[in-house]
């Protein structure tokens, strides 16, 4: 299982599903929690939409034909089957009574729609992740909070959450979430800092995987060679990977 946050596509682009305040509804960018979903399997090859922060234990439902969040798993009205629509674009349709139903957005308003459309009904499905640093700095977790990159003790809400966005080419990028929505960890001009948005490889990096959901980021563009540090309780742009100075672990927001 993986925390994801849904963006909607089409002409509410920029919008995501939300199950904050106890509602389902349209949050401009993802604020914090409630804008997350564990998308869960079922037995059945379905998916259920489970919440996380202060709806924890609820999951997205359609039952009695309508949006709201149910107390568990109690049936077919919990349960999703997510269609791939590719480049991380997914379509949500119903089961039990409302097989032929999908899950939409159009209009700017969540509701049902008779079958998938369209954008309407497209969603942009968003790994959202913590970075734990390890070796001496354990317990510190890669941070975007005030607008300032650090590290963080503890993770404490949105300020630590990242959407992990795959590049055509490979590479990543690390966009910010709640205060910071809009902004990328950048290493731009040899320093790190928050970009608005992708703009080339200064955004951009090389996630390499040691296992055990350890990674590491190597830079790409003017900053070739180097690697996102938290040696010595600090940020910084490391010679290459040293050990666990410039290692992370990548763990479910």
């Amino acid at each position: 299982m993986s925390t994801f946050a849904l963006q909607a596509l089409g002409a509410e682009r920029g919008e995501y599903l939300s199950h904050a305040n106890n509602s389902v509804w349209l949050q401009r960018g993802v604020q914090g929690e409630g804008e997350i979903f564990i998308i869960q399997p079922q037995p059945n090859g379905s998916v259920a939409l489970a919440c996380t922060g202060g709806e924890i234990g609820k999951y997205l439902s359609h039952a009695f034909d309508k949006l709201w969040l149910q107390h568990g798993v109690q049936g077919e009205g919990e349960m999703w089957t997510m269609v791939d629509h590719g480049n991380g674009n997914v379509s949500f349709n119903c089961l039990g009574a409302e097989r032929g139903k999908t899950l939409s957005h159009a209009h700017n308003k969540m509701g049902l729609q008779n079958g998938y459309q369209g954008e309407g009904e497209l969603w942009a499905k968003q790994e959202v992740v913590t970075y734990e640093a390890l070796g001496k700095e354990t317990g510190e977790y890669l941070s975007h909070a005030h607008g300032n990159v650090g590290l963080q003790k503890g993770m404490k809400g949105a300020g630590e959450m990242f959407i992990l966005q795959h590049m055509p080419n490979g590479s990543v990028a690390l966009n910010c979430v709640g205060g910071e929505t809009g902004k990328t960890l950048s290493h731009a001009f040899d320093k790190l800092w928050l970009q608005n948005g992708v703009q080339g490889e200064g955004e951009e990096w090389t996630m390499i995987n040691h296992g055990s959901g350890n990674v590491s980021f190597n830079a790409l563009g003017g900053e070739r060679g180097k690697t996102l540090s938290h040696a010595f309780n600090k940020m910084w742009l490391q010679n290459g990977y040293q050990g666990e100075g410039e290692l992370w672990a990548a763990r479910i927001a």
